[in-house]
């Protein structure tokens, strides 16, 4: 359910950007360091879309592996403790009898 609601919000904002996109339709001067260049609205909205749709999905897969990995090597470490609490328990036990 939270994959879906996700995916419906990642969608709304695409369509949102798309039908402003749509409605803007003049040039547009965007000066840089050493250029000038013109385009339209639309297509400035749709590359800052991109680029921010890009920077998000690096930052989020940068966040996930690393979460990935100290899980794992979370897991790693409760199966080697769980190892020990075994041993212990069966020394106990023998100790007991």
């Amino acid at each position: 359910m939270k994959r879906f609601l996700t995916i419906l919000i990642t969608v709304l904002f695409f369509v949102v950007a798309v039908i402003l996109g749509l409605k803007n339709q003049q040039l547009v001067t965007l000066h840089f360091l050493v250029a000038q260049n013109e385009l339209r609205l639309s297509t400035l909205l749709a590359i800052i879309f991109a680029m921010g749709f890009s920077v998000a999905t690096f930052f989020f897969s940068y966040f996930y592996i690393a979460l990935k990995m100290k899980n794992r090597r979370l897991r790693k470490i409760n199966v080697k403790q769980h190892k020990v609490i075994e041993d212990l328990r069966a020394n106990t036990e023998k100790i007991n009898s």
